[in-house]
């Protein structure tokens, strides 16, 4: 189950790195004054996100096995590296900004001031920011329920298959133990059987003995008179 939730951190991860990239090399240049402003700050939330998301690879690489965990180590370091390059990118268009609205200030004179209405954009546009990383968030620890719950299903299957084995091991000994009792009893019929054959045999061979004892007995006697 971690591989799984490693792809699916790493599939999330793509979109917003393709999306913070997209907007930095097409978007931001052609944009100027507060749209410029807003694209930037999308651009620097979807790059935490980003980073955020690294974070939890790492921790789902350690519980990787070996082989995945080193076919993924090198994507998390080029992940990381590339999480760098766009914050300095973001830092140089940020800064690139700075310069446009002191040039502009310069034209207009000092009485040039941003209105309410553009201040109260930008905040809306905090607060949607801050919704939207709270809804991914929340989406993100649903996948992390579901997938949990997923485990523990299996887990209980698992416990519950050792269950049933255990049982056949148990009823497999069970049959053993009773086969090893009429064995036992086997032998020892047969070996009072073997000690009656002898007995039957030496009291045969007596009779015999005193048989043709008696006989030839019979036979002198009769021979001397």
């Amino acid at each position: 189950m971690s591989l799984d939730l490693f792809n699916n951190y790493e599939s999330e991860y793509t979109k917003l790195v393709s999306s913070a990239r997209h907007r930095l090399d097409s978007l931001v240049p052609e944009l100027a004054g507060a749209a410029r402003t807003t694209a930037l700050r999308e651009t620097e939330r979807e790059l935490e996100d980003a980073h955020e998301l690294a974070g939890q690879m790492e921790m789902e690489l350690l519980a990787l096995a070996g082989p995945e965990r080193a076919r993924a180590a090198p994507r998390m370091r080029q992940y990381k590296a590339d999480i760098e390059h766009l914050r300095r990118e973001a830092r140089k268009a940020a800064q690139g900004l700075g310069s446009y609205e002191s040039n502009r200030r310069a034209l207009l004179g000092a009485d040039y001031t941003e209105s309410d209405g553009g201040l109260d954009g930008d905040n809306r546009t905090r607060l949607l920011s801050g919704n939207e990383r709270l809804t991914r968030g929340s989406q993100r620890l649903q996948e992390s329920h579901r997938i949990a719950v997923e485990t523990e299903a299996v887990g209980a299957n698992i416990l519950n298959d050792l269950r049933g084995q255990r049982e056949q091991i148990v009823n497999t000994r069970d049959a053993l133990l009773h086969g090893e009792s009429h064995i036992d009893r086997s032998q020892r019929t047969l070996r009072t059987m073997t000690r009656r054959l002898m007995t039957n045999k030496m009291i045969t061979t007596g009779l015999i003995v005193v048989g043709v004892s008696l006989v030839l007995l019979i036979l002198y006697i009769k021979l001397t008179r």
